[in-house]
């Protein structure tokens, strides 16, 4: 088995993230027939929510406000539409725990009347901790809903509220330049996704992922040129890859780049493999992405 097809079908790696429940309370939480609700209105997604970006500034819990300025909290987070539905992009940050994450939750409405679907489809933190990993939310009804100028974001039987609905309040901001750990966090999160197109959109049109698995007659690592090409190589990669995840252990800044340190692990493998991206990012766009195993894979037995 080649180098490339091995590791084409070994990326499955822990799923990562930071955050989670409060904690003091336990609920029920098997029953989640999100069909209709009482009132049998159709909830429905606020229009021109596409590229707008929002900072958070208060959260709540069914029977009060949920406290989470103690432990050093702050968000942002960013839409973008997926057809009739929107995904949620969180990047958020624990600073006195250390802990910075990303988080893409979709949300889609109802084939008929009821209510908004909130599913969480990546995770991704740093470090990648039991603390930081904290609890994903499984899917939930919820709603998104507009009050004057803030947005709320509302999930019933959250693990934010031990069980009760959790309400997370945001203002709007002016569109940001991503910083360069949130595009590896976010690079990390559509690769897990197996999105092809999400990840080439975080290359600029000339971008590059270079990787050792394609040698060229020369024995050089391959390059793929251009978004296009980056998006074909993902693509073809994901094809071959039904099981895909990667775990964050480090970040490495230099001069004008950023040195991703990973691992992954597959059943076949005795032990994780570790890696690294290093990255070339300029004005919020991935100009080369080269990556670099650190070890030959150990298959078990």
């Amino acid at each position: 088995m080649t180098g490339r097809n091995l590791l084409l079908t070994c990326l499955s790696l822990w799923a990562v993230a930071c955050g989670g429940g409060n904690g003091h309370r336990s609920i029920d939480e098997s029953d989640d027939s999100s069909g209709g609700d009482a009132s049998g209105v159709a909830a429905e997604i606020p229009s021109g929510l596409d590229g707008s970006e929002w900072r958070w500034v208060s959260a709540f819990c069914t029977e009060g406000p949920l406290d989470l300025g103690s432990r050093g909290y702050s968000s942002t987070l960013r839409i973008a539409q997926d057809g009739a539905a929107v995904d949620l992009t969180y990047d958020s940050a624990y600073v006195n725990e250390g802990c910075q994450q990303t988080i893409i939750q979709h949300v889609s409405p109802p084939e008929g009347r009821g209510e908004l679907r909130m599913d969480e489809t990546a995770r991704v933190a740093v470090p990648p901790t039991t603390a930081c990993f904290g609890q994903p939310e499984p899917p939930r009804p919820g709603e998104l809903r507009r009050d004057g100028r803030r947005l709320e974001v509302l999930v019933q039987r959250s693990r934010w509220c031990g069980g009760f609905e959790v309400r997370m309040v945001y203002e709007p901001i002016q569109p940001t330049l991503l910083g360069d750990e949130d595009i590896a966090r976010r690079y990390v999160a559509q690769f897990t996704m197996g999105d092809s197109a999400r990840i080439a959109e975080l290359f600029a049109q000339t971008g590059s992922v270079v990787e050792p698995f394609t040698v060229t007659t020369t024995g050089d690592p391959y390059r793929h040129d251009g978004r296009e090409a980056v998006e074909t190589y993902f693509s073809e990669t994901f094809d071959g890859t039904p099981w895909r995840a990667m775990r964050i252990t480090g970040f490495d800044h230099g001069d004008r780049q950023l040195v991703m340190r990973w691992e992954y692990m597959d059943p076949r493998l005795a032990d994780p493999l570790p890696g690294r991206n290093t990255f070339t990012i300029a004005g919020g766009e991935i100009f080369e992405a080269a990556i670099t195993l650190d070890g030959e894979p150990v298959l078990a037995n």
